[in-house]
């Protein structure tokens, strides 16, 4: 990996700026007015009853608007890399946020590494949302014909692409500069590694884009739930003579990564069985680990993603739920009972055949749960013989509750809801608690 200083790269910068925007806007007679003026917000209407953001600032943005570069000072410049396919798929997101994810790639990517952008509409009420987008040089549309859910519509989306890597987005991302020539640097370099970009947040509220630190890695508690962690002292002391390296993660978002597209086919593409959305990113990073692959996130890479409080679809059947159990069954072995104790109403949710996931980790030789804890994330503490249950901490009808912002050393108290989560926290003799 070479690095080199904005200063030193800032003419080349210019001239690729430059030739991608013509490239976009030269070749793409796009009227975004029109397109995204057929769904706003009118006066009197929630602006966060669709997509639980703010339509009405999303809807004030140009789709080729600039955002601040927030990569480091120093940052990897590459060449002779492999084209992507990416795929992004959508159900009835908002046209101006897909719109300026569609064209954030294709404005901020080297047009010679980006074969094409496949979209895929997961029966979306409005066909238009998508079909009116294949007018964009490079986009496809393919369109579901009854709902789907992110995992099926993504494989479908994966088995149409026709370059040799795989990069997926979410639909309301904006991609930074230099975003892409990273991760397919890492991916070139060795087909196993599945690699992800570090997210920075575009506000959802207001939509500024605003840098991410760092310092941070995927993690996860027994509850199963995705959390930021951060990096040791010691992991962090040893990036300073490099803080560009890439940063070994147990687990990655799962909405923005980037897969040879041979290694996503020969390791089992997505649980088909999984629906809607949720827990899939557990599957995937066990996945990935256990069967002799790696995870990395990029500090060269800087993507915007808009982080919302809930999600603006239903889940029928409880499918997130379901998901995370199907992922605690396949691969977690015996392990998977702290899970269960830090969310008993899991047990009661049927998950239905997992035959021929486990085929398949037979098949790949994967290593066991065990493995997994002890060298990727020794970290996760694992409950000893002192440990008496999992249980809440609990005053009327009120329960201590993580609130999301454990991480932060941040506690409070909601309503008790009895279904674990952000409400566990783990009883040990003399009195002793842990969340």
């Amino acid at each position: 990996m070479r690095s080199k200083s904005r200063m030193t790269l800032f003419p080349i910068k210019f001239v690729l700026f430059l030739h991608n925007y013509l490239y976009v806007f030269n070749k793409t007679d796009f009227d975004q007015d029109l397109y995204v003026g057929a769904t706003v917000v009118r006066p009197g209407q929630d602006p966060y009853a669709r997509n639980k953001f703010n339509q009405v600032e999303s809807d004030k943005l140009r789709m080729d608007r600039a955002v601040s570069d927030t990569r480091h000072d120093q940052y990897v410049s590459t060449s002779d890399l492999p084209a992507s396919s990416v795929v992004i798929t959508f159900h009835n997101e908002a046209r101006s946020a897909l719109l300026r994810t569609v064209v954030s790639v294709l404005k901020k990517s080297p047009p010679h590494l980006v074969k094409e952008i496949i979209l895929v509409d997961d029966y979306s009420d409005n066909p238009e949302d998508g079909a009116l987008l294949g007018k964009i040089e490079k986009v496809r549309v393919l369109r579901n014909d009854r709902r789907e859910g992110l995992m099926r519509s993504r494989v479908r989306g994966a088995d149409a692409a026709m370059a040799p890597v795989l990069t997926f987005l979410d639909s309301h991302c904006e991609c930074n500069d230099h975003w892409l020539e990273p991760l397919l640097e890492r991916v070139a370099e060795d087909k196993t590694r599945v690699v992800s970009p570090i997210i920075d947040v575009i506000n959802m509220d207001n939509f500024q884009y605003v840098g991410a630190s760092a310092d941070l890695k995927g993690g996860f508690d027994w509850n199963l739930v995705f959390k930021w962690d951060y990096m040791t002292l010691e992991q962090r002391r040893a990036r300073q003579g490099n803080p560009i390296a890439p940063i070994k993660t147990p687990m990655i978002a799962g909405g923005l990564f980037v897969m040879d597209k041979e290694y996503f086919e020969q390791l089992g593409k997505y649980d088909m069985m999984m629906d809607v959305w949720g827990g899939e990113n557990l599957e995937i990073s066990f996945r990935v680990w256990q069967c002799g692959g790696n995870l990395e996130i990029i500090p060269c890479s800087r993507v915007g993603h808009v982080f919302r409080k809930q999600h603006p679809y239903t889940f029928p059947g409880g499918s997130g739920t379901v998901n995370t159990r199907r992922a605690a069954e396949v691969w977690m072995d015996e392990y998977k009972n702290f899970y269960y104790a830090a969310v008993p109403s899991a047990r009661n949710v049927p998950y239905g055949n997992i035959q021929s996931r486990l085929e398949m980790k037979k098949r790949l030789g994967c290593k066991p749960f065990k493995w997994y804890l002890e060298n990727v994330y020794p970290e996760l503490r694992v409950p000893d013989h002192q440990d008496i249950a999992f249980g809440a901490l609990q005053q009327g009808g009120n329960c201590l509750d993580t609130l999301g912002h454990f991480a932060d050393g941040v506690v409070g108290v909601y309503e008790c809801h009895n279904a674990g989560g952000n409400q566990v926290v783990l009883l040990r003799q003399h009195t002793q608690v842990s969340l």
